[in-house]
């Protein structure tokens, strides 16, 4: 095959290009300049895109130009979104509602607020914050430069949950007024009778029609006003079962609700008989008005009785002494009765001690002081506040409440008599009671700063006059080896029961508490100190040891000292004081118990 030039003539061959083996010729002066730029530009672009990255890591703001249903929210912090979201609507279920009309005029409006719940703007902000922040440090820095030059818009995708018991809850209750107000021309419930005309009509309610179209109407958005059309049927035979499910009222005692600080008035009980009724409706004529006696029940316990029976009567009080304590002691004391003081316990409810004073940090407001850790005094925040826990210990035993957890201090206390304290610890030990009696019991508890004090108070109500004595015994224990060195003392409590004339109810053994002496105040003899083996041979034999296993029941009751009265005494009138504990003498005393002479009190795990 010829090539043809354009000519019509052969075109010409080309020429074969000499092939040199010669090496490249560097770069000219110009070009090497041009490769340095080029390198430098690329290394700027490098730093920069490292520096971009770290810079997006360090942000705390949702990125810009990020919206969230239209809601913008760039620059905005994590808190500063959920207001945000908050000021749009987000998380205000107010102004929506479901409205239902019913026979006989009647018209059901179930708000959102009662019957919803809507996802929190916590989680909304947090939801935008992960799409600008999640992945790795690239892809934040690429959604970063993708929201800075075209935005990001989000859907919150929140979700409203409707509690459909709820709603059919306020269903039943618009059905009966309904049933009630269809039969009000024909039914009149008087103080002391029904009046019935023969021939009334009924009408049947399907609440759970109902109750699935409000919850369908909340989860849809449609808060508009919907009716339900009710079968009515006339009939002339009396429905007893009907007006009897219409009238009914079961009697309700009037109660306290400790959560609101209220009374929650009784509710009278009201039926009637149904053999009775029907057989005055079978004698009366058509057209006539058949009248049902009603049966009228009053509750046992009446609104007003319930307000003369609160917290009438002082179940226990004690007084605590803070001779010694620094500033740093009764600021935490202080803080202590503050927790407790005015807290409500309903019958059958647990009190807990650490829980409700919450962890004893710096940031909470507690102070370094004298506190007893692992059988040493050290400096703790909080320390002292188991003076507290220790004198409620003592309230309510002689409340005789329930005790459910309670540990004694590692040394003695000088505040309190043996086996009367309690100590706590965040995490334990812990100080636990139940009110078990039949009213509610409510804490009071204050400092008198002036007289160095604590006091904590009971108040309840004393139903039938019973009265609490404690009493106690204790006796020393010896160390293992050197049996004649005592290391501390135990004791044992015991709560006896006295009914109003003195007689005794009841005794049992409370607890048994062991406290030891201080290093410092241990006897050990002189050869316990030679070396680490003494000799056994040289060890006298005791001749009487204390059996621990059955400690001595005490027959008397220590004498306690008078305790001032407060000088702020809580808001109370003419309450009569609780029934004195009989003061009796010759308190068995502990075998030379020494007094601690370091800070009493305190947390102790």
């Amino acid at each position: 095959m010829k090539l043809i030039g354009s000519n019509g003539h052969d075109a010409p061959k080309p020429k074969k290009k000499k092939r040199t083996d010669s090496a490249p010729k560097p770069l000219s002066p110009r070009g090497r300049v041009t490769l340095i730029a080029i390198l430098a530009v690329a290394a700027v672009l490098l730093a920069g895109a490292a520096a971009g990255m770290v810079y997006v890591q360090q942000v705390d703001t949702i990125f810009p130009n990020v919206t969230v249903d239209g809601i913008e929210i760039g620059g905005l912090t994590l808190s500063q979104t959920a207001e945000k979201l908050a000021e749009n609507g987000y998380g205000d279920l107010s102004g929506r509602s479901v409205s239902v009309r019913l026979p006989a005029d009647y018209t059901l409006t179930v708000t959102a607020e009662e019957v919803c719940s809507e996802t929190p703007v916590a989680d909304i902000a947090l939801m935008a914050w992960d799409a600008c922040k999640g992945g790795s440090s690239i892809e934040a820095a690429m959604t970063y430069l993708r929201c800075a030059t075209v935005g990001m818009a989000l859907e919150s995708n929140k979700v409203l949950t409707v509690d459909a018991a709820a709603v059919r809850a306020a269903v039943e209750n618009a059905a009966r007024e309904v049933r009630l107000a269809l039969l009000d021309s024909d039914l009149t419930i008087g103080e002391d009778s029904i009046r019935v005309v023969k021939g009334a009509q009924g009408v049947a309610v399907d609440t759970e029609a109902i109750t699935a179209m409000i919850v369908e109407a909340f989860q849809t958005g449609n808060y508009a006003t919907f009716t339900y059309e009710a079968e009515i049927q006339p009939s002339t035979e009396l429905d007893i079962d009907r007006i009897y499910d219409t009238v009914y009222q079961e009697s309700i005692d009037a109660r306290y609700d400790a959560e609101k600080d209220e009374i929650v008035p009784e509710i009278n009980g009201i039926s009637f008989d149904k053999a009775e009724a029907l057989r005055l409706w079978k004698a009366a004529g058509y057209g006539d008005e058949v009248q049902i006696p009603l049966i009228l029940t009053k509750p046992e316990l009446t609104a007003e009785a319930l307000g003369e029976l609160l917290f009438r009567d002082c179940l226990a009080e004690k007084t605590t002494y803070l001779w010694g304590s620094d500033s740093n002691r009764i600021n935490n004391v202080t803080k202590a009765a503050g927790s407790i003081n005015g807290i409500i316990l309903a019958p059958g409810e647990e009190f807990s001690y650490n829980p409700t004073l919450g962890e004893r940090t710096a940031a909470n407001g507690y102070l370094l002081a004298g506190a007893y850790n692992d059988g040493e005094v050290v400096q703790e925040y909080g320390g002292g506040i188991c003076q507290v826990s220790s004198t409620l210990y003592y309230c309510s035993l002689y409340a005789n409440l329930q005790i459910t957890a309670r540990t004694c201090h590692w040394f003695p206390v000088g505040y309190l008599p043996a086996g009367m304290d309690a100590t706590v610890s965040w995490g334990g030990p812990e100080f636990k009671f139940v009110n078990d009696r039949d009213y509610p019991v409510k804490i009071v508890a204050w400092v008198d700063a002036s007289a160095y004090s604590v006091t904590v108070q009971l108040w309840g109500t004393d139903v039938d006059g019973s009265y609490v004595e404690m009493t106690y015994g204790t006796w020393q224990f010896f160390d293992d080896e050197w049996t004649e060195v005592a290391l501390g003392y135990k004791a044992a409590t015991y709560r006896n029961v006295y009914d109003s004339d003195g007689n005794l109810i009841s005794r049992r053994q409370e607890s048994t508490s062991a406290y030891h002496y201080h290093e410092d105040e241990i006897q050990w003899p002189p050869e316990a100190h030679k070396g680490d083996e003494p000799e056994p041979t040289e060890t006298p034999e005791p001749t009487e040891t204390p059996e621990e296993t059955e400690p001595p029941e005490p027959t008397e009751t220590p004498e306690e000292t008078e305790t001032p009265e407060p000088t702020e005494t809580p808001e109370e009138t003419e309450t009569p004081e609780p029934t004195e504990t009989p003061e009796v003498t010759e308190t068995p005393e502990p075998v030379e118990t020494p007094e601690p002479t370091e800070p009493v009190g305190g947390e102790e795990p």
